[in-house]
C-alpha cells in the first residue's frame, strides 16, 4: 500500500492564486498537493491518497463549492487547521464556515497573508 502524502492541502480553482501560493510554499520548504477545486480535493480524501497537516480551501471561481462541500471537507480532516478563502461577493454564504476554520480571509486577499497563516498554523520547524 502506498504511503499517505502528508503534504499541505491547496484547493483553488483560481489558477493565479493557486500557483503563486503553492510556489510560495515551496519555496519556504513546504511540501504541497495542489487541486483545482474542493470536488478534487474530497476525491484525493475519499480516496485515501492525503492526510494533510493543513487545509487551504479558496472558494474563489470554484463553481462545485458550496458551504456544505467544504464543511464535508474540513470534516474528513477534523482537527487539522483549515485556512479559507472566501469571495469578495456572497459572504453571507460562507459567514457559517468562520467558527470550523483557524483562519478566515475575504477577497481581496494578499497570499503574503496566507503565508503567514500557514506559517503560524504549521511552523516549518514542526513539519
Amino acid at each position: 500500500m502506498a504511503e499517505l502524502r502528508k503534504d499541505i492541502l491547496l484547493s483553488s480553482a483560481d489558477w493565479q492564486s493557486r500557483t503563486l501560493i503553492l510556489a510560495e510554499l515551496q519555496e519556504l520548504g513546504y511540501e504541497v498537493m495542489a487541486v483545482p477545486g474542493v470536488k478534487y480535493a474530497i476525491n484525493a480524501a475519499l480516496k485515501g491518497l492525503i492526510d494533510p497537516p493543513l487545509l487551504i480551501i479558496d472558494v474563489y471561481g470554484d463553481e462545485s463549492a458550496t458551504p456544505d462541500e467544504v464543511r464535508g471537507l474540513i470534516t474528513l480532516f477534523r482537527h487539522r487547521p483549515t485556512i479559507l478563502l472566501t469571495p469578495v461577493f456572497d459572504q453571507a454564504r460562507w459567514e457559517s464556515l468562520r467558527g470550523e476554520v483557524a483562519r478566515y480571509f475575504r477577497r481581496p486577499i494578499r497570499v503574503g497573508d496566507v503565508i503567514q497563516g500557514v506559517q503560524q498554523l504549521l511552523p516549518t520547524d514542526h513539519r
